[in-house]
């Protein structure tokens, strides 16, 4: 099985600045831990276009990392890391 690539978007990225390092590092690793098999570990929002899905990704037990999947062209595309409290604020 072909590994997915991870890109981040500007707003993930600011998002993994503020968190403290050992916490970021975990959220890195575990996001790099789903790219054989994505689909084992996360979960779908429901509320979320049916044609351009966003799932959810529990790194931490208080961080969730909020991604779509490209199956077409094997990309993992992380869209923010936030805090549980507001992570689903936006959809």
């Amino acid at each position: 099985m072909s590994l997915y690539t991870i890109r981040y978007t500007p707003r993930a990225d600011r998002d993994l600045e503020k968190l403290p390092k050992v916490t970021a590092r975990k959220v890195v690793q575990a996001i790099h831990k789903i790219r054989e098999n994505p689909y084992l570990f996360i979960k779908k929002i429901k509320a979320s276009n049916p044609r351009h899905p966003v799932y959810s990704l529990r790194a931490q037990r208080d961080v969730r990392v909020l991604l779509s999947i490209h199956d077409d062209v094997l990309i993992i595309h992380v869209l923010e890391v936030e805090h549980r409290k507001h992570s689903y604020q936006d959809f």
